[in-house]
């Protein structure tokens, strides 16, 4: 079967196709996995923000005191008797 490739018109043509197209799919392969690889960093970069976001409100809840806690939370929760 290689030596028709070689041997031919037809087949060498057809190897240079063939050759081609595995260039082409290699080609497309790796922009694939570029792709992949971008939007785990983009995921990884929105998980740590929303980890900092998370600790800087964690932080100002602490520094918080009862009644200023309460007060905020008051905007945040409904009484039974206001259905």
């Amino acid at each position: 079967m290689i030596a028709w490739f070689l041997a031919t018109r037809v087949g060498r043509y057809c190897a240079a196709v063939l050759a081609i197209v595995v260039v082409i799919g290699g080609v497309i392969l790796k922009l694939m996995a570029m792709g992949r690889a971008q939007e785990r960093a983009a995921r990884a970069v929105g998980k740590l923000t929303a980890i900092s976001k998370r600790k800087t409100s964690d932080e100002k809840v602490d520094a918080m005191g009862a009644a200023d806690r309460q007060r905020a939370l008051d905007g945040w929760l409904r009484d039974d008797g206001e259905r």
